[in-house]
């Protein structure tokens, strides 16, 4: 069975998001970062990054999330990773531009609500809300109308907006494809 170490309030909750949409067994191993449980050397063994998410599955061991959905998704449903290779690079794309341009700035307002960092943050993810934004008109997903896994990684990313407050409602098409995502039983 698959272990998946870190909570749905880490990184680690876009694998529990594509481990529900792939409706397979798994088990949540919970880590309290607060008493240090992911430095501990038994959790040090499986990911010397003492960082979460880490998966187990049998013997293999994989850290980052992005990597552990790539994974999951290929071993239990390739058809996730959009089937042509301009598709698996069009995935790839959206992923890399998720956590390298807007996961940054929605996670700092997450972890410092301040008024500065707010407008700082708020500044620097409005031209990367246009592009996500642009990229979805005439569109249900990234892929058009094919869900894939990067609707799933990149989902849970916009998402941070609604726990940061931050109001995303001008960017109607982002707004809808992300009420499409959330009415998915594997976001709920």
């Amino acid at each position: 069975m698959i272990k998946l170490y870190g909570s749905m309030m880490t990184s680690a909750f876009r694998c529990h998001v594509l481990l529900k949409e792939l409706g397979i067994e798994w088990e949540e191993v919970p880590l309290d970062m607060g008493k240090g449980e992911h430095k501990s050397p038994e959790f040090l063994k499986l990911n010397p990054n003492g960082k979460v998410p880490c998966m187990v599955d049998g013997d293999f061991v994989l850290w980052e999330s992005m990597a552990i959905n790539k994974y999951l998704a290929k071993k239990y449903q390739p058809d996730l990773l959009g089937g042509s290779i301009e598709n698996m690079a069009l995935i790839d794309q959206w992923n890399y531009w998720s956590i390298v341009h807007v996961q940054r700035y929605l996670f700092e307002m997450f972890m410092d609500p301040s008024d500065e960092t707010r407008k700082r943050c708020t500044d620097a993810i409005e031209p990367m809300h246009k592009v996500l934004d642009a990229h979805l008109a005439g569109k249900d997903f990234l892929l058009g109308d094919t869900f894939s896994v990067a609707d799933i990684n990149l989902g849970t990313v916009i998402v941070v907006n609604q726990f940061v407050k931050n109001d995303i409602s001008g960017f109607t098409n982002m707004s809808a494809w992300l009420d499409r995502l959330q009415s998915r039983p594997c976001f709920q």
